[in-house]
């Protein structure tokens, strides 16, 4: 190696200012973004507020005029409307008080319709009668004193009513009135209605005109803006620019296509936004014009905020970043030439600063993390070996010391020691596969979830034992060594319930005692191991304290004289008596004592023998009750529980009991003719089977399939088949029955086993058996 001289790197001073000015910049970035975001948000909310009052508005106009129309169209639709029109002479007094009826029954009746109704008539030219609500007159009186439309005059009045036809026509009228002038949006509708042609009459309604610049004007007034309304055609119908604007309709007309989208002009040298929209009943146009530097007025407050804060952020982030970048520079630039002085490098330097103290620390401890590494490594198997032989008692605890923990990675908070046993007894459910791969993985399991338990509320470790065991070393802390006990049964608990639940795995966990000391944790390991063996008593998926099975009965009561009362009541048949003296001796040994399992197995060992002495003189009969290859012994030993040896036991004696007495007396033919009774009066039932007929005439099928093939020398299945085959031959004679509707005539759920079975019996399917009949 060779040694360089000092000199700076110089490219981390670049990356520092690069990284500083990136972490600036992206929250500019994003305010701009974010800035984007608002400025459309907000313009947004300004055409929907806008919009929002057009369609106010709108809705408002529908809803007045909607009332007119439907007034138009009951006056104009009324019955007595067509002799009115008709009628030419109101000389005739009957005829005029028709019309002057018509005013009291029907005009008068629509005053109040609205309140944007100042008054309204109808005029019939044939008869050239005016009728208003409250009077009959003539179209004279009418223009001279009542309604006289400024600059029209009669005739032209009179012409506009009658020479064309109107269909829901609004115009802006001027009226002189008695009361002064009157500005109104006149309605009018040609009678009769939709005639284009023959022209009769006319129905003119005069709407408020004030009502109408009252509504514009609030929203004029609020919004610094101009509302105008435009008819179908285009023609306004009211607003006239009180709120300063203008509208240029007939120059940007054709270009405001789109109704509820802000259109942008310009006009008189000012940007205008106008907005409008259009109402479904009549086609009129509403339409909103403001300033746009009225309609974006929040917006462009938010632009100067904008640029303002983004001045402030540029001029008080470039001063941050050269305080900071001077700052953090300047110590690193110190230890590299520190170790540029003292380490000596390759001749080529780094690209960087960062990238010089990266190799110059790797080479420091390249050989450290070696060695720590290859350690690391053999840590667990150290530690399992350890702790295996720290519980079964092979290591001496003198020659512990805290670097030895230390460097197993052992943990030790007190010296208060207990152990608790996991057996596995079944994980079929968890996997099928029993291979030593599922075994590891089992174990693996159960280690992970004990050492969480633990450590939740003590400390400690899993060790993997044997294939199917497990421990936990729980070291107990001081300070809860009074709720040890407690504590250990929860972890039990909690360690059973999670491992059945999750992982369909029945275990059984043994508890030794608490002992203070490491070299005594191997004693709680045995009482543990002793405790483990009760599991015969208390089945599988059961928790075991040794405090429990401590103090237990070392000897059982089996005499020979209650040996001999079991073959005398066996052989004489006495069933009654085998089951009560087989049930009080499993209750007094098991049920109001304790017994060791050594002892247990004893007992269990000599009732196996006296069952012997019974069947040994009926050899080889005995295979007709309990079957070729019968080993009590080895039958026994695979039952996990006591109370699964007792229904053992207690079901071989009965059997034996239940054989012997039906072999000496009738009682065995009249039962097998009940038997046979029974067959032939069920057969037809789906469900009979060997098992059925024996829980019908409680036997077991053991002993039913043997007393039956003594009694009658067939086999009891093979019977009832016949009598199925037998019938279902019978019933083939009638060709209306299906296969299927045999089947289950016969006892057979479907068809499939029917011709199955009766091919096999009969050599023959049933279709060519019904074929040869």
């Amino acid at each position: 190696m060779v040694r360089i001289k000092s000199k700076p790197l110089g490219s981390a001073f670049t990356t520092l200012v690069l990284s500083y000015l990136a972490v600036f910049l992206l929250p500019i970035v994003l305010g701009s973004i974010l800035y984007t975001k608002t400025v459309t948000i907000m313009t947004d909310n300004a055409n929907r507020a806008n919009l929002a009052m057009l369609e106010q508005l709108r809705q408002v106009m529908d809803s007045k005029l909607k009332d007119v129309q439907q007034m138009s169209q009951q006056i104009a639709l009324n019955p007595r409307m067509q002799w009115l029109m008709n009628n030419t002479d109101t000389t005739n007094s009957a005829d005029a008080y028709k019309f002057v009826e018509f005013v009291s029954d029907h005009m008068s009746r629509y005053q109040n319709v609205s309140d944007l109704i100042q008054g309204y008539y109808v005029y019939f030219s044939s008869s050239n009668t005016v009728l208003m609500p409250t009077a009959k007159t003539t179209p004279e009186v009418l223009y001279e004193r009542l309604y006289h439309p400024v600059g029209t005059s009669f005739d032209a009045w009179r012409g506009q009513l009658l020479s064309s036809p109107h269909y829901q026509d609004y115009v802006p009228v001027s009226y002189e009135t008695p009361n002064g002038k009157l500005d109104t949006i006149t309605y009018m509708q040609t009678l009769p209605l939709g005639e284009t042609t023959d022209i009769r009459g006319a129905l003119v309604i005069m709407l408020d005109m004030n009502q109408v610049r009252s509504m514009l004007a609030k929203i004029e007034s609020a919004y610094q803006s101009s509302v105008y309304i435009l008819d179908r055609k285009d023609r306004l119908i009211a607003g006239d620019g009180d709120g300063g604007l203008s509208l240029p309709w007939d120059q940007i007309g054709q270009d405001v296509q789109t109704k509820g989208i802000p259109y942008e002009y310009r006009d008189q040298g000012k940007d205008m936004m106008l907005s409008y929209t259009v109402s479904d009943q009549n086609g009129w146009k509403y339409i909103h014009i403001m300033p746009k530097q009225v309609y974006l007025e929040r917006v462009y407050t938010l632009k100067n905020w904008m640029i303002t804060l983004l001045l402030i952020c540029l001029v008080g982030g470039g001063a941050a970043i050269a305080f900071w970048v001077h700052r953090n520079y300047a110590p690193l630039q110190g230890v590299v030439r520190v170790l540029q002085n003292k380490k000596p490098m390759r001749a080529v330097l780094p690209s960087n600063e960062y990238e010089f103290i990266r190799e110059a620390i790797q080479m420091t401890m390249h050989e450290e993390r070696e060695l720590r590494g290859i350690l690391s490594r053999q840590a667990p198997v150290i530690q399992a070996s350890f702790l295996s032989r720290l519980i079964r008692g092979h290591v001496d605890a003198s020659r512990l010391t805290d670097e030895s923990l230390q460097f197993m990675d052992i943990r030790l908070i007190s010296d208060r020691f207990a152990v608790i046993l996991i057996d596995i007894a079944d994980f079929s459910r968890f996997s099928a596969d029993q291979s030593e791969r599922q075994w590891a993985l089992i174990r693996f399991v159960i280690s992970n979830i004990g050492n969480e338990l633990i450590r939740e509320r003590q400390w400690g470790y899993a060790i993997e034992l044997d294939q199917n065991r497990v421990a936990l070393l729980v070291n107990i802390a001081g300070e809860q060594l009074e709720e040890a006990d407690q504590e250990l049964s929860i972890i039990a608990v909690q360690l059973k319930h999670m491992v059945e639940e999750r992982f369909k795995t029945y275990v059984t966990l043994a508890i030794g005692g608490i002992y203070a000391g490491v070299e005594r944790a191997c004693e709680s390991y045995f009482e543990a191991l002793q405790a483990l063996d009760y599991k015969m008593y208390r089945g599988h998926s059961s928790i075991i304290r040794y405090c429990e099975i401590a103090v237990s009965d070392r000897h059982y009561f089996y005499p020979i004289e209650t040996e001999i009362q079991l073959i005398n009541f066996t052989k004489s048949g006495d069933a009654d008596n085998v089951d009560r003296l087989i049930g009080n001796l499993f209750h007094a040994h098991f049920r109001e004592r304790r017994m060791t399992p050594e002892l247990g197995r004893s007992l269990f060992t000599n009732m196996v023998s006296t069952l012997w002495k019974i069947m040994n003189p009926m050899d080889p009969l005995y295979n007709e009750v309990f079957g070729e290859g019968f080993d009590p012994l080895k039958e026994l030993s695979g039952c996990p529980t006591v109370e699964e040896m007792k229904v053992k036991i207690s079901d071989w004696f009965l059997t034996l009991s239940h054989y012997l007495n039906a072999g000496r007396s009738n009682h065995g033919r009249q039962l097998s003719e009940r038997i046979i009774r029974y067959i032939e009066q069920h057969y037809g039932d789906d469900m009979l089977s060997l098992t059925a007929i024996a829980d019908q005439f409680e036997l077991t099928p053991q002993y039913l399939s043997a007393f039956f093939k003594k009694q009658t020398g067939v086999n009891l299945t093979d019977y009832l088949t016949r009598v199925r085959i037998d019938e279902a031959k019978k019933l083939m004679q009638d060709k209306k029955l299906t296969f299927t509707q045999i089947a289950n005539k016969v006892g057979y759920a479907n068809d499939i086993g029917f011709i199955r079975v009766f091919k096999k019996y009969e050599g023959t399917t049933p279709g060519k058996y019904r074929e040869s009949l």
